[in-house]
């Protein structure tokens, strides 16, 4: 890198130049500082094939390296290599794995992030970087060199998420240079930087809103303006916001696939409208109108969606882990959408096993409102029937996610209407029967009660007439007897008096 005092810059530069001659050099070197300062080499890292390391630093770094990075701390009190590649590893490679596919692009060798506890061998680190960043920004990526300067002290003071967010930010524009061969307009760059970050609902809310104060009062720039290499414009906040919009239209309307294309048609054709044209079929000034005539639609919400955030599909395992099954689906339909226009087979299959289970509990959970909405209408026979559908639905879910409370409650309702329809019938068939008249009546009075219980009033007004019904009958029955024992008694009576002395004493 040209003007850098950092050794490490300086050979990967050279290297980028003649790899053979600097490879050797930098080996000549490393044998030459060993012996007569002393110090150990830097440990020796084994490159998988098609990533070769970056050449080490001068000493005072420790270093750790990643699947896809190599991590080169400068000596202080705060961290080493291995604390930051433990802390910051991670991020870093999920980052590098979802832009690669993203961009459809494979760096020649590891990205190698410097962090510097000096301040001043930061500046010096960077100078003759061509800037893609505003100078305030204190994580600088270098997309010539494939690398990344960050302030060490500044950098731990971030939040986990404010740090993984500086490290997808810096890994874009690394990426994304190298897909559309360093011709990628400074708007466009900016705008996919911020668009793979993990954005805060309040920061996507001011871009938003920046975006749409600047539309009322007529301020947008145009495009023309905004990929300037240096914009007219010194607003930096509306730079951002409108980069950032400006991307989103694109990924959201013409796909991801195609703003792939438009990427890698960069490499060979320099000017970004001729490059448009070619992808779109469509002139830039065509597609900016496009994108103003959205602009209404987007400051009224579609803000809130970012495709590159369907990359990560933990939010929706955890919407399904919490039985929230029309959510995660509504996320696992844009990751379906992004895996799909990326061609990547594995995570699409991945995305549609969750997508099964997504369904298979949405229609699970229809059969429970079904089931509901059939106890509410006392239909208890159709209820169990659905009961029994839900629960082969969640048999294929996992346990944690089965109502079993709301599944036992309904059930039991179901079974108390059923065996009470049943006893209102016994109470009628024994009705039949003046002996068994007493077994009628306790099956009819407990029908009854069940029914009340449950709300029925239709059941419950049938029992209540079963019940009548037994009452008026036994009370006639009662009324024959009564009769009958009132005229046994009369003819009795009569037959006493009438049947006067005995004619013969014996």
């Amino acid at each position: 890198m040209a003007g850098s005092n950092n050794p490490a810059h300086a050979n990967q530069v050279m290297t980028r130049r003649c790899p053979v001659r600097v490879t050797l050099f930098a080996a000549a070197l490393l044998v030459v500082v060993t012996a007569t300062t002393g110090l150990a080499p830097a440990p020796s890292l084994a490159a998988p094939l098609g990533q070769p390391l970056p050449p080490p630093p001068a000493s005072g770094f420790s270093v750790q390296e990643t699947a896809h990075l190599a991590f080169f701390v400068q000596s202080s009190a705060q961290t080493d290599a291995a604390a930051f590649a433990t802390t910051y590893g991670p991020a870093a490679e999920q980052a590098f794995t979802e832009l690669t596919g993203l961009f459809g692009v494979q760096p020649p060798t590891k990205i190698a992030i410097y962090a510097y506890a000096d301040s001043q061998a930061l500046q010096r680190a960077i100078q003759g970087i061509d800037p893609v960043e505003a100078p305030s920004v204190d994580v600088i990526p270098d997309p010539q060199g494939l690398t990344i300067s960050l302030a060490l002290p500044t950098f731990l003071a971030r939040s986990p998420r404010e740090a993984e967010n500086a490290i997808r930010h810096a890994t874009a524009h690394l990426l994304v240079g190298l897909a559309a061969g360093h011709n990628l307009p400074r708007g466009f760059e900016e705008g996919i930087a911020q668009y793979v970050e993990r954005l805060p609902s309040p920061r996507l809310a001011r871009i938003a809103a920046t975006v749409q104060d600047a539309s009322r009062r007529g301020t947008l720039l145009s495009w023309s303006d905004l990929n300037r290499s240096r914009p007219a414009s010194t607003d930096a906040e509306l730079i951002s916001a409108e980069s950032y919009a400006v991307v989103a239209f694109l990924l959201d309307q013409y796909t991801v696939r195609s703003f792939r294309d438009f990427l890698a048609a960069l490499r060979t054709e320099p000017d970004w409208r001729l490059a448009m044209r070619s992808i779109y079929n469509r002139s830039a000034g065509e597609v900016e109108n496009q994108w103003k005539d959205n602009l209404p639609r987007w400051m009224a919400g579609g803000w809130k969606d970012n495709l590159v955030a369907a990359f990560d599909l933990q939010p929706a395992r955890d919407l399904l882990a919490g039985a929230n099954y029309a959510a995660a689906k509504a996320a696992l339909d844009r990751s379906q959408q992004l895996y799909a226009d990326l061609g990547d087979r594995e995570r699409l299959a991945e995305v549609e096993a969750l997508l099964l289970q997504c369904d298979t509990g949405i229609q699970a959970e229809a059969l429970m409102t079904q089931t509901q909405q059939a106890l509410e209408l006392h239909t208890y026979d159709r209820a169990q029937i659905l009961l029994t559908q839900a629960r082969t639905q969640y048999a294929q879910l996992p346990p944690e996610q089965h109502p079993t409370d709301l599944l036992e409650a309904y059930d039991r309702i179901a079974v108390s209407g059923i065996q009470a329809i049943d006893s209102l019938d016994r109470a009628q068939q024994l009705s039949r029967r003046w002996r068994d008249y007493p077994d009628a009546r306790a099956a009819a009075v407990g029908a009854g009660s069940t029914f009340a219980a449950l709300g029925d009033e239709e059941m419950t007004a049938r029992s209540q007439a079963v019940l009548h019904d037994l009452d008026v009958r036994q009370r006639r029955l009662v009324l024959l007897l009564a009769a009958l024992a009132c005229l046994t008694a009369a003819w009795l009576a009569l037959w006493l008096w009438a049947r006067g002395p005995a004619e013969v004493k014996w």
